[in-house]
């Protein structure tokens, strides 16, 4: 039986939405198509399916590398029996227990939340945080010193002449 899913493929890091895609698959083949054109079609020996970050599935077909993000990340992980990528782990300051009774526990909140405190944790400076972006203050001495320098001879110079 055929499973077919829409989504987009991109290469490995590729940013933005990339190719609107149709994947299908049934026990022996996988089949790659974008609109009307068919990308490809790939024995089981030569496809494989790997779990990436945020709902997206690595490709492997036929030796080369894409990534296939689904619109529907969990039909598709239950459906091809690959399970989906467990978020980034965070680690949380214990919360201080409500006294309240409430059966009421925001779920989705919560979750979403980890996601956005994973992407920061995630986040690298792209320079040295200890650098504070400017020139060192011997440098700034020196350079100020030379102009000074560079000035009074100019106006020596023009004084004499």
């Amino acid at each position: 039986m055929t499973k077919t899913f829409t989504g987009a493929v991109m290469l490995p890091g590729e940013a933005g939405n990339g190719l609107e895609a149709t994947l299908s698959l049934d026990p022996e083949r996988v089949t790659l198509t974008a609109g009307d054109s068919q990308l490809g079609s790939w024995d089981r020996a030569d496809y494989l399916i790997t779990p990436e970050s945020n709902g997206s599935f690595g490709l492997t077909l036929g030796g080369e590398t894409l990534v296939f993000r689904p619109d529907s990340p969990s039909e598709f992980s239950s459906t091809s029996a690959v399970p989906m990528a467990e978020p980034l782990a965070v680690k949380a300051e214990p919360k201080p227990k409500s006294k309240s009774k409430s059966k009421f526990k925001p779920r989705a909140a919560a979750n979403e939340d980890s996601y956005i405190n994973a992407a920061i944790a995630n986040i690298r400076p792209l320079s040295d945080p200890n650098d504070d972006g400017g020139l060192s203050k011997g440098f700034v001495t020196i350079m100020t010193l030379l102009a000074v320098a560079i000035c009074i001879a100019a106006v020596v110079t023009a004084a004499l002449v």
